[in-house]
């Protein structure tokens, strides 16, 4: 079979041409699967910074909690709790000579904690205790409740829960994302929402192991 030169010049252009095509082809798969793979990477990352957010604000929780829990039960009177327009305070006496002070900026959401002598003592400037590891707004409300803070308490308490002498101490926090880096829309929609997902309380209710707090509690 005789092949012109008409025919050979069309042969190489249609076999240019399925090289084109099949080129084209190619780029479209690069990038179909540099986009899904960009996906992929995006929200395994997404996924490992939330994990990482919610593991870091748990485990400073638990310190936190943790912390006052032993106070409290080793507390050697009656712990005292201020509910104060700009801040929440309270005083856990460990000693005679020694006393853990909580304080709760309400402006800032930050929690402090510093110590002063007895509990007639003035409590400590707030310069001069110790912030928790949280950014500033990420502790939403702290809040303290006792059985011994008027007779009706007390007799609930006693009814209730089978149990004479309690401190309720809670903690309302932004869960699973940072709260510094959501934006001022949401922070507002967290502050007014109290039933958002990404919102948790976490509580205890302690009794005491010191007698001399028991004895007291229940004058």
């Amino acid at each position: 079979m005789v092949i012109n030169k008409t025919q050979r010049f069309s042969l190489r252009r249609s076999r240019s041409a399925m090289t084109l095509i099949e080129l084209l082809f190619v780029m479209g798969m690069i990038l179909l699967l540099s986009g899904t793979m960009y996906e992929i990477l995006r929200n395994v990352q997404k996924t490992f910074t939330h994990s990482r957010n919610k593991l870091d604000i748990l485990q400073t929780t638990r310190i936190i909690m943790s912390g006052i829990r032993n106070e409290l039960r080793n507390a050697i009177d009656k712990p005292e709790a201020s509910l104060l327009d700009n801040a929440n305070i309270m005083n856990i006496p460990v000693r005679s000579d020694e006393t853990i002070v909580y304080h709760f900026d309400k402006k800032t959401r930050r929690l402090y904690r510093g110590k002063k002598g007895n509990m007639r003592e003035g409590d400590p400037d707030i310069g001069d205790m110790r912030p928790f590891m949280f950014d500033d707004g990420q502790i939403l409300k702290f809040e303290f409740d006792n059985s011994y803070r008027n007779s009706d308490s007390f007799v609930e308490s006693e009814l209730a829960l089978n149990s004479k002498v309690w401190f309720k101490v809670s903690m309302t926090i932004l869960f699973t994302e940072k709260f510094a880096s959501l934006s001022d829309t949401e922070k507002q929609k967290i502050m007014n929402d109290p039933n958002d997902p990404r919102v948790k309380q976490f509580f205890m209710m302690i009794t005491p192991r010191r007698v001399n707090w028991l004895l007291q509690a229940t004058q």
